[in-house]
C-alpha cells in the first residue's frame, strides 16, 4: 500500500510541476530576453549600477507580465 502511495505522489508531483514551467520553457523566440540578460551582465561588469537596476527591473516586469512575455517572444513576421 505504501509503495502505491509513494508512486502516486511522485507521478502527481511530476505532472503538477510541468504545468507551472510551460510558460517559461516553451517560448518561441527568446533573443530579446537573452540580449537583455547579456546587457544586464555587462552593466554589472562595468559597474553601471543604475543601468543594472533598470535592466533588472525591466526583466522582472517581462517575467511577471504574461502579456509582455508574449509580445517579446513571438515570432517576427517577415
Amino acid at each position: 500500500m505504501s509503495l502505491v502511495l509513494v508512486i502516486g505522489r511522485l507521478v502527481r508531483s511530476f505532472i503538477s510541476g510541468q504545468a507551472q514551467g510551460i510558460m517559461f520553457e516553451e517560448l518561441p523566440q527568446v533573443d530579446k530576453i537573452l540580449r537583455t540578460c547579456l546587457n544586464l551582465y555587462m552593466a554589472r561588469e562595468c559597474g553601471e549600477w543604475r543601468l543594472e537596476e533598470d535592466l533588472f527591473s525591466k526583466l522582472l516586469f517581462i517575467y511577471r507580465s504574461p502579456e509582455t512575455m508574449i509580445k517579446w517572444t513571438k515570432y517576427k513576421i517577415d
